[in-house]
């Protein structure tokens, strides 16, 4: 029970005893809480301190940091004497086929994505109307050589009688012309047989070169007209169109080393070499080329198409299309002028990490001592 006291000269009133050994108590919790907190604080310090002047923990940061420098001089090494883009697509031959005459589709000989030879029958339009308009240019033509000879011998009458002065020279030129005019018809009437022959043969098909069958569009029953795209033929020859920037063309030639890297089959590798650089942007051959001249002019880097030609094809060249994505990189250098410069860098920055990394050993073990 606490008890206050009351001085004799009217003074305030003060604690006990009791008050202040609880006062003396808390101020001492107080105090060990604070120094383990300061303990726990020094001791946490002194872990991370020792972290860091442990020589094998330096060795190892070192270590890490050589093996960076050396991965970033074979990147180096390799910027200086390749170059390369993802702006580049696989190529092909595309002949788009269509029919030389109107008509009705018979039959197709073909499907989607079909392998064909040169030669083989893909589809066949009804050749009835061909067939008819063939057969009346013949009867046309054996009537006009009819014409012809009855012209003929009329002439051969009128010389005669020409030459006797039986008849006027009028007489004698108006036979010479109606002769020359149904030989006229006769050899027309042969130029329209031939005509019509063709006309006949293109109701038929054929492949003209190898290669597969693509955006096919036909089916038995279409009525198809003159010109009108019906499949596509893909060849079997493939390159690769890159488009570089304008800056990468400095060392770039005709004949350059080329691997092609193809998306969707990234462990084959093809290799190539350049056979041709464009002679032009690709913007300059465009539908609608920029106009320059006109408005504010931003000035942005080209790009030039490189024509890279495949040195192998390998069975996985058959499933390549045009406009699959690919990632060529062509070896624009042997690398003998680059290989002195990234060589001395190299080596100054593994000296740099080498000796530091000695003098943090040194200095850690001093301080131990």
């Amino acid at each position: 029970m606490m008890k206050t006291e009351i001085s004799s000269n009217g003074a305030a009133p003060f604690e006990t005893n009791g008050d202040r050994r609880a006062t003396v108590t808390q101020d001492y919790k107080r105090t060990s809480s604070a120094r383990l907190d300061e303990a726990k604080n020094h001791s946490g310090e002194q872990k991370k301190r020792s972290l860091f002047h442990r020589p094998g923990v330096i060795v190892a940061a070192a270590a890490l940091a050589l093996v960076g420098i050396g991965y970033g001089a074979l990147a180096m090494f390799h910027s200086f004497t390749h170059e390369t883009t993802d702006d580049a697509f696989v190529d092909a031959h595309i002949v788009l086929t269509a029919p030389k005459i109107a008509g009705r589709i018979a039959t197709v000989h073909i499907d989607d994505n079909q392998d064909i030879k040169k030669g083989d029958l893909l589809v066949k339009i009804d050749p009835a109307d061909a067939e008819a308009a063939l057969a009346q240019a013949k009867a046309k033509l054996g009537h006009d050589q009819a014409a012809q000879l009855k012209a003929d011998q009329d002439l051969k009458r009128q010389q005669d009688l020409f030459r006797k002065g039986a008849i006027s020279p009028q007489d004698r030129d108006t036979a010479i012309q109606n002769a020359a005019t149904t030989k006229a018809d006769v050899q027309t009437d042969k130029a329209a047989i031939q005509q019509t022959e063709l006309n006949l043969q293109y109701t038929r098909i054929f492949a003209p070169e190898d290669g597969r069958v693509t955006n096919k569009a036909v089916e038995p029953g279409n009525y198809v007209q003159i010109g009108q795209t019906i499949f596509a033929l893909v060849t079997p020859e493939r390159w690769t169109t890159a488009n570089f920037k304008e800056t990468q063309l400095r060392e770039m030639r005709p004949g350059q080393r080329a691997e092609v890297s193809v998306d969707a089959y990234p462990d084959h590798p093809l290799r190539g070499h350049v056979d041709s650089i464009q002679a032009g942007s690709g913007a300059r051959f465009s539908l609608m080329p920029p106009e320059n001249a006109t408005g504010n002019y931003v000035k942005v880097v080209q790009r030039v198409p490189v024509k890279i030609v495949l040195d192998e094809q390998p069975d996985v060249q058959r499933a390549l299309g045009p406009g699959m994505s690919v990632v060529p990189t062509v070896t624009v250098s042997d690398g003998a002028g680059a290989i002195l410069t990234v060589v001395s860098i190299g080596i100054a920055l593994a000296l740099g990490v080498i000796v530091g990394a000695a003098l943090w050993i040194s200095r850690v073990r001093r301080g131990r001592a």
